[in-house]
């Protein structure tokens, strides 16, 4: 790592891991909020008018709130993990026993 940093991958349709389209949605949602007149002008003002008070507080908050829903996404695939494929690790067991007992007994008749 020449230059010391790290790239990540974000999965596809995910766009709740991306701090910047957090960043973004409140861009235009701060637009859409002000905008009285439709002018394209009025649009680009406004832009630039967000972006300018788009501080370091509002910047930690949406990599904070991305975090938190990483983290969320974490939960539930360790839940995932945890109990749902240990159950059907259990269920495929169980199948792969009927079948070999049936197996025993048809040769066993035979």
């Amino acid at each position: 790592m020449q230059y010391n940093v790290e790239i990540i991958r974000l999965p596809v349709k995910h766009c709740c891991l991306n701090p910047i389209e957090l960043c973004w949605t409140s861009l235009k949602d701060y637009v859409r909020k002000n905008n009285t007149l439709f002018r394209m002008t009025d649009v680009r003002d406004l832009a630039a008018e967000f972006i300018a008070g788009y501080d370091g507080d509002a910047s930690a908050k949406a990599i904070a709130h991305t975090r938190k829903i990483e983290n969320q996404f974490r939960d539930a695939d360790r839940f995932i993990e945890e109990h749902l494929e240990s159950d059907s690790m259990d269920y495929a067991s169980d199948d792969e026993s009927n079948v070999s007992s049936e197996d025993d007994e048809e040769n066993s008749n035979s």
